[in-house]
């Protein structure tokens, strides 16, 4: 992908999805962006995207919705355009005091209340795990039946299991974001944001784990934060 209007379109049309939930239409870019061409262009331009694998379609003559390829490319954007720290308000604030304080407990249950999503800690030398949200992920997963809703259950309560084996804890360039298949995880209808810090020589990982369609600026920007402080302690 070359052209710089071809990727505003993408990213804005991922970013629409997002908020709304709704099919993606040349007709509902046209009429939220101003990207200079009318809708018949916008149209040309979501098709080619579709036949590079960013979107699909259940239907014919439906609306488009985002590919994984879609996502990432997303997030990827996100990263490289820089983290506002537009969440570093007082809550965000007294979070990470908690987790500098070592109250992981509070701290985890903080985050999962902000960020409407599951959230794993783990700390890796005393070997102790943290868990809050597991509703606030489900309530907000796009799932179709509730065989996906039981694969995602069953994922949840083999997480301590997978992660205690410590494959990750060889893994660089933190955080990562994983949108489909991913090594926490079976379910591809969920997303994992994964961060792994050092804490006084010793790993304390934290997943964020919700659906597809979330605010990955939210916990990346936690995440910004949280990482700037451990390393001004």
């Amino acid at each position: 992908m070359e052209k710089d209007r071809t990727k505003e379109i993408l990213k804005a049309a991922v970013e629409d999805y997002i908020k709304t939930g709704r099919p993606i239409t040349s007709e509902g870019l046209y009429e939220d962006h101003q990207f200079g061409i009318k809708p018949a262009m916008i149209r040309w331009e979501l098709n080619d995207l579709s036949e590079d694998g960013y979107f699909y379609q259940t239907h014919p003559s439906g609306g488009r919705f985002p590919s994984d390829k879609a996502y990432r490319f997303f997030v990827e954007e996100l990263v490289r355009d820089g983290l506002k720290a537009r969440y570093a308000d007082a809550g965000y604030r007294n979070s990470v005091l908690k987790f500098l304080k070592g109250e992981m407990d509070s701290f985890v249950e903080d985050v999962s209340d902000e960020l409407s999503m599951l959230s794993v800690g783990y700390e890796a030398k005393r070997n102790e795990m943290w868990t809050s949200g597991l509703y606030e992920l489900l309530d907000n997963l796009d799932l179709l039946n509730r065989e996906e809703l039981v694969d995602v259950v069953k994922d949840v309560e083999m997480l301590p299991e997978k992660i205690r084996t410590g494959f990750w804890k060889d893994e660089e360039n933190w955080p990562k974001v994983f949108i489909g298949k991913n090594p926490f995880v079976r379910s591809k209808e969920v997303a994992v944001v994964a961060n792994c810090l050092k804490i006084d020589g010793e790993n304390f990982l934290f997943l964020a784990i919700g659906p597809k369609r979330m605010d990955y600026a939210k916990p990346l920007g936690l995440f910004e934060i949280l990482n700037k402080s451990v390393e001004e302690k």
